[in-house]
């Protein structure tokens, strides 16, 4: 079962970086037991991201993060807490394969 943080990533992310393929895990569970979380009821604090779309062409790893973190400017503000990101385009998944 997926959160609104959750959908709200996964909207944004689809909305705005038609990707090829998306993954999202929520890892919040994992990071309760952390002091910082101590108090938090969100269970949607913590999420992994692996992403692949051709709009990341041309761009360094610091500058797809950046597009990414930008688009979920609101989630952060809302008690997002962190996202680990894997950030690929289709030739960069293409050359791995």
């Amino acid at each position: 079962m997926s959160g609104p943080v959750y959908q709200s990533i996964q909207k944004k992310l689809t909305e705005n970086l038609k990707p090829d393929s998306l993954e999202i895990i929520n890892e919040s569970h994992l990071h309760a037991h952390h002091e910082p979380m101590q108090g938090v009821t969100s269970r949607e604090t913590h999420f992994r991201v692996k992403i692949v779309s051709s709009q990341f062409e041309g761009k360094n790893l610091m500058q797809r993060h950046r597009m990414i973190y930008g688009l979920l400017n609101d989630e952060f503000a809302q008690g997002l807490h962190a996202l680990a990101l894997k950030t690929k385009t289709p030739k960069e998944v293409q050359v791995n394969n």
